[in-house]
C-alpha cells in the first residue's frame, strides 16, 4: 500500500532515520562518547584498540563510593603511536590529561566520592592497555 500523502511519506522516512542512525552509530563505536562510557571498577585492566576515523575514543565511567586516590596507567602498542589519557568529572570538566607514546602515561589524582570518566583517544590506529587502580 502506498502512502498518498507526501507529508506522511516524509514523516515515515524521518522516523526511520531517527531510529536507524543511533543504532548504526552504536555499532561503529559503542563507547565513543562520554555518554556511552562503559562502567569499570577499581583494580581492573582493559586491553582494547582504537581504529580511527570510526573509533577515535574509548570512554569508561567509574563510581567512587568514598574519597580515594585514583591511578590510571596507559601504555600503547606499537610504541611509535600515541594516545591521550584524560580524566574528567561527572559534568565533563577535565581534571587531568597525559599523552602516552613510547612510554606509558600515568594520572594519579585524589578524588572525592562521585562519578568520573576516563577517555583514551588517538588519531592513529593502535592497541592499548589501561590499568585502573
Amino acid at each position: 500500500m502506498r502512502a498518498s500523502n507526501p507529508a506522511l511519506s516524509i514523516a515515515i522516512a524521518i522516523m526511520a532515520l531517527l531510529i536507524a542512525v543511533p543504532v548504526l552509530a552504536q555499532e561503529r563505536d559503542s563507547d565513543g562518547t562520554r555518554m556511552q562510557a562503559r562502567h569499570v571498577e577499581l583494580g581492573s585492566v582493559h586491553n582494547d584498540s582504537l581504529s580511527p576515523p570510526v573509533d577515535r575514543a574509548d570512554w569508561r565511567m567509574i563510581r567512587l563510593e568514598e574519597d580515594a586516590t585514583l591511578t590510571l596507567e596507559l601504555s600503547v602498542q606499537p610504541t611509535n603511536r600515541s594516545a591521550t589519557l584524560t580524566l574528567t568529572g561527572a559534568t565533563g570538566n577535565e581534571l587531568a590529561s597525559e599523552r602516552a607514546g613510547s612510554n606509558a602515561a600515568k594520572i594519579e589524582s585524589s578524588l572525592d566520592a562521585g562519578i568520573y570518566y576516563i577517555a583514551v583517544e588517538s588519531s592513529q590506529e593502535l592497541r592499548y592497555r589501561l590499568e585502573i587502580n
